[in-house]
């Protein structure tokens, strides 16, 4: 699976999710209204600038009709107002002084107050009528009507931004038009919705990848899951709840798959189990059956009495392990533990099958907690095994490790197999190239062994000496305070 580099919560997505449909629309709004603001006024500042180079290109002369018209047709271009006049140089107001015999003082201060009249009137753009009375005043055409209007001041008051004039020649006031508010709040609205459906759009794409696409593969793996197809790729995610749903999926099939597998496994076993059984017991019944007809019919030599018990005691073993083994297959053996002097049971095991079997044994008492039935079976059994196998001698050792009881079963026969020495402890499994099959058993015997040691804890091992044979060893875990012996 590749590496996410986020993985959180359907709800942190989601609370994610709404704050971006808030926050992103907000942010265009007030970026667009900014934006559009300071275009419009750098419109206005551009607008006003472009008027006053007009007045001052045809200032000198305004009181010609015709600068008059081109100043207002230039100045309408422009959505631009104007209300100025032509005020008189200093040095006319001297000459006209003098020649009514004024002194030189009275000329200059008289030019002081035409100069401060001017610029009082440039400052009171809302009474143009005295300038348009005077012959070098001037009031566009938009103006006037906007004054003669019953609400004109207030109308020219919210419309128009006044811009005092003086330069040079020129004084009075410009009246450049505001910009709209209108297209201002249109177009912060435009972008405002235009980011709001780029966030749903937005979020619509992410909640299909990451949720809705994700959630309809894990859909379709259940529904193929269900048919048996078990191979499911697994389903990857940024939001944690559906990554998690795709790997509990993934997990499934893959317990699915074992499951079916140790099924298919188990069916084998058990039809070769039954299959192994009834060969086994179709030789020694047919042979039974063969010597009871010859006693019955007085045929025969006087070996069929003997061959008859023979196979009976084969066929009675047969039961028995199958029994023992089914027992243990679908049930855990039930122990009931004691302290055991581990020499004294291996002694007993030694005497139920041959006392010819050699015991080696601590002259210390060694104390094993355990079954002591189980235990007396699995000695029985490897024992058994041995003595079946071997050419002259079989030999039990036991021994106290570290923590742990250990029996060698030891035998001079022909050893094991290395290939057969895997699946020696399988159920069924005889090893028939190296171990004589002559003698009976069903396979069952060592994988009997292998389930009552594992029950006390324990395990089993199987391997050849270098001198020839086999040996079989068992341990079993030894308590670190030894029970006292009953």
């Amino acid at each position: 699976m590749r590496r996410r580099l986020c993985s959180l919560p359907l709800g942190a997505w989601l609370a994610l999710g709404f704050a971006l449909a808030v926050a992103a629309p907000a942010l265009g709004a007030g970026a667009t209204w900014w934006a559009f603001g300071a275009r419009q006024q750098s419109d206005l500042d551009g607008r006003l600038r472009a008027a006053v180079q007009v007045v001052e290109q045809t200032g000198a002369q305004l009181p010609q009709p015709a600068a008059q018209h081109t100043l207002s047709r230039r100045l309408a271009a422009l959505h631009v107002e104007a209300d100025i006049q032509a005020v008189p140089p200093t040095f006319e107001i001297d000459r006209g002084l003098a020649a009514k015999g004024a002194s030189p003082d009275a000329a200059a201060e008289k030019a002081k107050a035409n100069a401060a009249e001017a610029k009082a009137k440039a400052k009171a753009p809302l009474s143009p009528v005295g300038a348009m009375k005077g012959p070098s005043g001037f009031v566009t055409k938009g103006l006037a009507a906007t004054l003669q209007q019953p609400d004109g001041k207030r109308t020219l008051t919210t419309r128009y931004q006044e811009h005092p004039l003086v330069s040079g020649p020129i004084a009075g006031t410009l009246f450049v038009e505001r910009p709209s508010t209108a297209a201002r709040v249109a177009a912060t609205a435009l972008v405002g919705m235009l980011a709001l459906a780029l966030a749903l759009v937005a979020g619509v794409v992410l909640l299909r990848r990451w949720v809705v696409a994700p959630l309809a593969r894990l859909a379709a793996d259940a529904q193929r899951i269900a048919g048996g197809e078990l191979d499911v790729t697994p389903v990857s995610s940024r939001t944690r709840e559906v990554a998690e749903v795709g790997a509990a999926l993934h997990g499934m099939a893959d317990g699915l798959r074992g499951a079916l597998a140790e099924r298919r496994a188990a069916d084998e076993q058990r039809r070769f189990l039954v299959s192994a059984i009834a060969h086994d017991l179709r030789t020694p019944l047919f042979t039974l059956r063969g010597s009871l007809e010859a006693i019955e019919h007085g045929i025969g030599n006087g070996d069929q009495l003997r061959r008859a018990q023979d196979k009976a005691t084969l066929l009675d073993r047969l039961v028995g392990d199958l029994f023992t083994f089914s027992r243990l297959e679908y049930a855990a053996p039930e122990l009931e533990r004691e302290a055991l002097d581990v020499a004294l049971l291996a002694r007993e095991a030694a005497d139920t099958v041959d006392p010819a079997i050699v015991v080696v044994a601590p002259d210390d008492a060694v104390v094993l907690e355990g079954d002591h039935a189980v235990l007396l079976r699995v000695l029985i059994n490897l024992l058994d095994n041995a003595a079946r196998h071997a050419r002259s001698r079989v030999e039990l050792r036991v021994s106290a490790g570290e923590a742990e009881v250990r029996f060698e079963i030891l035998d001079d026969g022909p050893g094991i197999d290395p290939d057969d020495l895997p699946q020696l402890f399988e159920p069924l499994f005889r090893a028939d190239r190296t171990r004589n099959s002559a003698t009976g058993g069903a396979g069952l015997g060592l994988a009997i062994v292998r389930r009552l040691t594992a029950a006390h804890g324990g395990s089993v091992h199987a391997e050849n000496r270098p001198e020839g044979g086999a040996c079989f060893t068992v341990r079993c875990p030894q308590p670190r305070t030894e029970p006292a012996l009953r």
